[in-house]
This record gives structure tokens, C-alpha cells and sequence, in this order.
């Protein structure tokens, strides 16, 4: 159908997200010509969102989903997105070349979203990277509203299957109301943690100065995460264990990742994970994706403002 991409809408930067929210410009306040200008934000490579809620139904066993199933829940998204998409996908969506090469240029992520309050994953999202070609971005609007004409529900094997419905003016405040993943902020830290690209030696080791050698390690690996989603390198980088927000799972319960190794390219190796906050010296703007895990449900950031 020639108009089936326009019922749907990605939820676009953070001022514009604001923008709707608050209404007007003109219900804003003019500055002050003394006043400091509000420094530009850094910006990562990943700009628009299509988010996904997930409802409840009789029957379904994905309500409390632990966030530690985010990877199979990008997964299934992806893979139905694939399956209502047009032949051969657009690369943008499947992450790799007409002649199946992995891309290597940034593409769409696939995100489990939680509700910290319940500790479960209620909705999804897909993220875009900024400059997508126009028909890159029409074709996954066209496989999303294909999966809406055939119920946009999730079929995830031992975990049940999971409704979706579509969001399209996210509420603040809002499980998936975007705003809470796109700050601007200094100082952000995991929700998932951060598949790193390699090993960093042994975190648990009984060995303090080994111990110690492996998490600067890490903090490198974060560091250098930073720059493939064209972010400055944080000022400071500390790995952890547990996430900074009450609740999430430790790192180590969303290993082994990938869940299934075996494959080519960087898929076959499993990855260590693990929680991280990071501050910046200048504000930066998401959402932040960091890692190997970030085109599949892991390494997402949230503004940490305690």
C-alpha cells in the first residue's frame, strides 16, 4: 500500500520530544542576554525511536519478564520485523549487506524497555542511527506497519509471547516514554549491562592487583565504546558488578552473550559483561547504546541523576 508508513511515527530527539510535551515556544520564558549559553550537547550516532508497549492478555506468560530476557526480546523484534519486511531487507534493518556481509556502519537496535518500578521489561523499542537514507527508513516503516496489520504480537518460545501495541505520544514519566534515555546528561549508567568487545582478564580473580589490571581494562573497553557510537570519551569510567538503579540483575545473570554463540563474525565468541557509569565533561545526548551487545538488547544507559 502506498501510504502504510504513514500512520507510523518515530519518537524524534530529546527537543523535540520536550517541545511536545511543554506545548509552545511561547509559554517560554526569553533569555536572559547576560545569560551563560546552554553548551550544545554531544550527541550518539542513535537518533530516532518506534516504541512499543507491551499489553497485558489473558493467557500470555511475558508479564514479569526479567530485564535479563532484553536480548531475546530484541531478537524476536528483529526477526518479526524481518519477516514483514520487503526481499532482500534493507540493510539498515537486518545489519547486513544484499550479499550478507555485516554492515559497518551504524543500524537499527533492537531494545527490551523496563519499567524499574516492577523490575520487568514492558514494552520495546527500535532505535535509529541519525542520517539514515530515506528508503532505508521508509522500508522499516513499511515492515512495522505490516507487523501492526498482522497483531504485532511477540511469539518467544519457552518465554510465552508478548502483545505489542504502538506508541505514539509517549506519556512523561511513561516506562517507555523516550525521555528517560535520551537526557541530556553528564553522568549516565547501565540498565543493561555492557557486552564488552574483549576480554578484559579475570574481574572476580582473588588476586587484588589482577583483579584491579582487569577492571582498568574494562574501563578502557568502555572508554573506546564510547567513540564507536561518536561520543567523547568520558572523563571517568567505573565498572561494576551491579547497576547504580535498585533492582536490575547483576551483570553476570545476562551472560552467556550472545545467548547463542557459534555463528561468524564476532558472534561467535561470548562476551563478558558488566554495569558501568560514565561521566562526561560536556552534556551528552541519547540514547546511550555501548558494547557488542548494543544492536540487541544490551548496553543501554540511563541518565543517573542521584
Amino acid at each position: 500500500m502506498p501510504n502504510a508508513t504513514e500512520s507510523w511515527t518515530f519518537a524524534g530527539s530529546r527537543a523535540e520530544a520536550s517541545a511536545k510535551r511543554l506545548g509552545a515556544p511561547q509559554h517560554m520564558a526569553p533569555p536572559s542576554p547576560a545569560a551563560r549559553p546552554t553548551p550544545t550537547p554531544a550527541r550518539s550516532v542513535f537518533g530516532e525511536w518506534l516504541l512499543l508497549r507491551g499489553v497485558p492478555d489473558q493467557g500470555e506468560r511475558h508479564a514479569g519478564l526479567p530485564l535479563t530476557c532484553a536480548e531475546e526480546i530484541a531478537r524476536a523484534v528483529r526477526g518479526a520485523l524481518l519477516r514483514h519486511a520487503v526481499d532482500p531487507p534493507p540493510s539498515a534493518l537486518s545489519g547486513h549487506t544484499p550479499d550478507g556481509r555485516r554492515l559497518e556502519t551504524p543500524h537499527a537496535a533492537f531494545l527490551a524497555l523496563p519499567d524499574l518500578r516492577s523490575r520487568c521489561i514492558t514494552g520495546a523499542a527500535i532505535a535509529l542511527p541519525r542520517g539514515i537514507e530515506s528508503d532505508q527508513r521508509q522500508a522499516i516503516l513499511l515492515a512495522a506497519a505490516r507487523w501492526e496489520r498482522s497483531g504485532l504480537r511477540l511469539v518467544l518460545g519457552r518465554l510465552g509471547t508478548m502483545q505489542l501495541t504502538r506508541v505514539d505520544a509517549p506519556i512523561a514519566g511513561d516506562p517507555v516514554d523516550p525521555a528517560r534515555w535520551l537526557g541530556p546528561s553528564h553522568r549516565w549508567a547501565s540498565v543493561t549491562p555492557i557486552a564488552l568487545h574483549h576480554n578484559p582478564g579475570d574481574l572476580t580473580s582473588r588476586d587484588p592487583a589482577k583483579a584491579a589490571r582487569a577492571a582498568r581494562r574494562a574501563e578502557e573497553i568502555v572508554t573506546r565504546a564510547c567513540a564507536h557510537i561518536c561520543l567523547p570519551s568520558p572523563t571517568r569510567v567505573r565498572v561494576m558488578r551491579h547497576s547504580l538503579f535498585p533492582g536490575v540483575p547483576s551483570a553476570p545473570e545476562f551472560m552467556p552473550f550472545p545467548r547463542k554463540s557459534g555463528g561468524s563474525g564476532s558472534d561467535k565468541f561470548t562476551r563478558v559483561c558488566v554495569h558501568a557509569v560514565l561521566d562526561f565533561a560536556e552534556p551528552v545526548e541519547g540514547p546511550v547504546l555501548l558494547g557488542a551487545g548494543r544492536y540487541f538488547g544490551v548496553g543501554l544507559g540511563e541518565v543517573w541523576e542521584a
